[in-house]
């Protein structure tokens, strides 16, 4: 094997460069990958642009590789990993914990004080030839599951821990703010965990024929009264409402969506400090706020619900990219036009 790789190394904000650097080596209980498909996420936009709060809070440093949704093919394993082998196509968990604290020890890997996130946090990432993880930490895709669409699984696993932490019961309705990748494949698993009515609501129409065919319901919130049609629709405001944008000004209209006894799930990173929200209506109506993080414990579940085509993860890629043309990537989902979904960079 040749002892270089290129790789896509972030040195400051919008300051991405094609490097060439040497293969990661590999201890005993890890696992090198040779990068198959690399989702963008917002957490790396923000690596690529430097709005990432991380930076502030000296978790995230620079010069670094992004990229923690990916899928690849197995090329070395450690003396310690019996889980894969070479040339076994897989996905791993982006939370990586020192298994030994009181955190660890309950499953909470991504809560550890000393945890790793790949891509962002010590160890580098996909956006690369190659990159290496706890063999811990990494799961065989199933039969059926394409590479592109494995590259989803993070994602996948996100929602279907918010999901879980939440707690969906049948017949409950449900509103997803957000019609990004997250909400979309939010929307649907809630709808697969037996919500009676799901709403979609976006600011534009442009995914609103595939989020119909899914079964959901679509609101453009910036053309009705919002109240008024998530009434029309539900009878009365939504059991649970998940905020899927990022965007802090959309928190507290979340909040009012919900009706009294319901929960809301914040999902997204906004990246400012505080965020203005009616407490009074959170305590009055006696509602539950979660906060959720990662992926713990969900690899596996989301892997076998892409198997048995329970969600429709291709449905969710809009644009693909070859690797040569990573930064570009990078700055279509920093400028997008009105159709993206989730950008895919296939690997070389």
């Amino acid at each position: 094997m040749n002892k270089k790789m290129k790789s896509y190394r972030i040195f400051g904000p919008l300051d991405m460069r094609l490097e060439e650097v040497d293969i990661p080596p590999i201890n005993d209980n890890e696992v090198l990958i040779k990068v198959a498909c690399s989702g963008i996420c917002t957490t790396d936009r923000e690596l690529y642009d430097g709005t990432m709060p991380y930076f502030e809070q000296g978790l995230s440093k620079r010069p670094m590789t992004a990229g923690h949704e990916w899928s690849g093919f197995v090329a070395e394993v450690g003396k310690d990993v019996q889980n894969v082998k070479p040339g076994d196509l897989v996905v791993g968990d982006i939370s990586i914990g020192c298994g030994r604290c009181t955190n660890c020890l309950k499953g909470l890997y991504h809560l550890c004080d000393n945890r790793t996130e790949l891509g962002v946090i010590r160890y580098d990432g996909s956006f690369a030839e190659y990159l290496k993880t706890e063999g811990k930490n990494v799961y065989k895709v199933p039969e059926g599951v394409s590479a592109r669409e494995a590259a989803l699984v993070e994602p996948l696993a996100t929602v279907l821990n918010a999901v879980r932490r939440t707690g969906i019961n049948p017949g409950d309705n449900v509103i997803v703010f957000g019609d990004g990748p997250i909400g979309l494949l939010n929307a649907q698993l809630a709808n697969h965990c037996g919500a009676s009515q799901v709403i979609v609501i976006g600011l534009k129409d442009v995914h609103k024929g595939k989020i119909e065919k899914w079964g959901l319901k679509f609101i453009n919130s910036s053309k009705v009264n919002l109240e008024e049609e998530i009434i029309g629709i539900f009878g009365n405001k939504a059991d649970i409402v998940f905020e899927d944008t990022g965007n802090a000004a959309a928190f507290d209209t979340a909040v009012q969506s919900v009706k009294p006894g319901g929960k809301i799930c914040a999902l997204s990173i906004t990246g400012v400090p505080k965020i203005p929200v009616d407490m009074d209506y959170i305590v009055t109506r006696d509602i539950t706020v979660v906060g959720v993080l990662a992926s713990p414990n969900s690899f596996i579940p989301a892997l076998n619900m892409m198997a048995s085509n329970k969600i429709d993860v291709a449905g969710c890629i809009s644009h693909e990219y070859p690797f040569e043309e990573t930064v570009e990537a990078f700055e279509y989902v920093r400028n997008p036009t009105g159709e993206r979904i989730k950008v895919v960079v296939k690997g070389l």
